[in-house]
């Protein structure tokens, strides 16, 4: 059995300080996100937004940050999706904008440490139904 850990790489250090990321052909482990790490990154996420870090939006011209508190400050509608931190943290996730490592550590020992933007996902376990 697998174990997995979740590794929050800091905003102003890059993955490649903080941690050796495994080599695409040096890795054993599936090349999914599995339902448990996505619930773990979601929820790491999610908690990251209400506390006010960043928000990436997407827009057809270019790439809006903005404060989770000033995305809410400008919704007229407080139960609007744009403001949920579960529905922003998928997209994120979606978009690849999420800066967490996921850290597998096999039975004999061996850790895998493979970033979450270069993981696979299965679209249908996000429910993103509006």
């Amino acid at each position: 059995m697998i174990r997995s850990h979740l590794i929050v790489v800091d905003e102003f250090a890059s993955a490649a300080e903080s941690l050796r990321v495994t080599p695409v052909q040096e890795r054993r482990s599936s090349a999914y996100l599995t339902k448990y790490e996505m619930v773990r990154v979601l929820g790491e996420r999610a908690r990251q937004t209400v506390n006010g870090s960043s928000v990436f939006l997407s827009s057809r011209s270019r790439v809006n940050e903005r404060s989770a508190l000033e995305l809410a400050e400008r919704c007229s509608d407080p139960y609007s999706s744009s403001v949920d931190p579960i529905f922003i943290a998928k997209m994120d996730l979606l978009q690849g904008r999420i800066s967490m490592i996921v850290q597998r550590t096999w039975p004999n020992g061996k850790i895998e440490n493979i970033p979450v933007s270069e993981l696979l996902i299965d679209k249908t376990m996000l429910n993103m139904q509006a």
